[in-house]
């Protein structure tokens, strides 16, 4: 018996609440994780002696014991009847054995033809991502064509050959890098680095790392662009002074819980100096040898077990804020880099400072200095 689908049924799916046909969700992809039973081989049953209606006696044929063969990445369980996964992957027969493909290929375009995808491995994709189509993967996504307005999910890298036409309703999230020849009018997060070649237009963009184009002359206009660490471009913005916004800083949660661990280290603080106060006149009192009650002996040494425990939380405390703090000091040795030019029109923030670039620069590079975002020469 086999717990996955053997054939490939190309019926759509049908929703349940209004009996729409979802054209999109084919079910091609059979995930399964490592450990997941795949397959069971059951004894074979002999038939029973039956008669012809003459009497003759009717011997039932002979019954061989069902073959079960492991294939790639399966393995028997101690039983020798029990096929499991062993590793994540697509469910398939492949030469008519029971195996897992931890790469799932499309051979063309992701359209009707293939419908979404959703694969726990890696996936590549030979032909282009099409209008209103998601894939997602538990690893990394390689893409040979372009990506239109569809959804593109990947916990690993995502990988474009050619660009993103996104025409405003384009989305994609990887838990890695993007890299790209080029984007248009699409939204993007990386966790890590926004790699494109050529220019990014009219895009929303986050990197957890850099947002970098390669191209000497590539350009960024338009859009809102954040990066942790570094933005650069060989040029900003156009002539036509198209609003361009880029930003070096951290996402309002991480801004959000560094704010509530300084107030709640400064409550402890606080309660750490009052503690202090009372040990100090405990000490007082027995250097003077002044007579001490039980009860406040007893008192005293709650304090000082919660003195103890305080100081303990300050020191956790202490190395949470540093994590926070690195990641800030990055922003403050972050750059936004021009190699060629910038156009009035384009906003810089870094670290919540902003300039606004009124005239025509050069090859330029802003950093913050005392506070302030400035721009300066770029050399070399």
């Amino acid at each position: 018996e086999y717990y996955f689908p053997t054939i490939v049924d190309l019926m759509p799916v049908v929703e349940s609440d209004d009996g729409k046909v979802d054209f999109r969700n084919l079910n091609l992809i059979h995930n399964v994780k490592k450990g997941e039973l795949l397959a069971q081989r059951f004894p074979a049953e002999e038939g029973k002696t039956g008669q012809t209606v003459t009497g003759k006696v009717i011997y039932p044929p002979k019954v061989n014991t069902p073959t079960l063969v492991a294939g790639r990445d399966t393995v028997f369980d101690a039983s020798g009847v029990r096929l499991m996964a062993a590793k994540d992957g697509h469910a398939c027969m492949s030469e008519n054995k029971p195996s897992i493909i931890s790469l799932y290929t499309v051979q063309h375009d992701v359209n009707f033809a293939v419908g979404n995808i959703d694969f726990v491995g890696n996936v590549q994709i030979k032909g282009d991502v099409k209008s209103g189509f998601s894939v997602r993967a538990g690893g990394d996504i390689e893409i040979l064509g372009m990506v239109e307005a569809a959804q593109v999910f990947a916990e690993g890298n995502i990988l474009i050959k050619n660009g993103i036409f996104g025409a405003g309703k384009c989305h994609l999230y990887a838990g890695g890098n993007i890299v790209a020849k080029y984007v248009e009018n699409a939204t993007l997060k990386a966790l890590k680095d926004v790699i494109v070649n050529d220019s990014i237009s009219r895009s929303q963009i986050k990197a957890g790392g850099k947002i970098k184009v390669n191209n000497y002359a590539g350009d960024i206009l338009g859009g809102h662009l954040e990066a942790l660490e570094e933005i650069t471009a060989g040029v900003f913005g156009s002539d036509l002074h198209v609003p361009t916004e880029l930003e070096l800083g951290i996402e309002p949660k991480f801004r959000q819980e560094y704010v509530e661990l300084l107030g709640k280290f400064g409550e402890k603080k606080k309660s750490l100096l009052a503690l202090e106060g009372y040990i100090n006149e405990y000490k007082n009192y027995r250097e003077n040898k002044k007579d001490i009650s039980e009860s406040y002996r007893r008192t005293m040494n709650e304090r000082l077990r919660s003195y103890s425990g305080i100081r303990n939380e300050i020191l956790a405390f202490e190395e949470k804020l540093q994590v926070f703090e690195d990641e800030l000091a990055k922003l403050e040795h972050g750059t936004v880099k021009a190699t060629q030019k910038v156009y009035p029109g384009v906003k810089v923030t870094i670290v919540k400072n902003t300039f606004e670039v009124e005239t025509d620069l050069g090859r330029t590079m802003f950093i913050i200095d005392k506070g302030e975002v400035k721009p300066v020469p770029l050399r070399g």
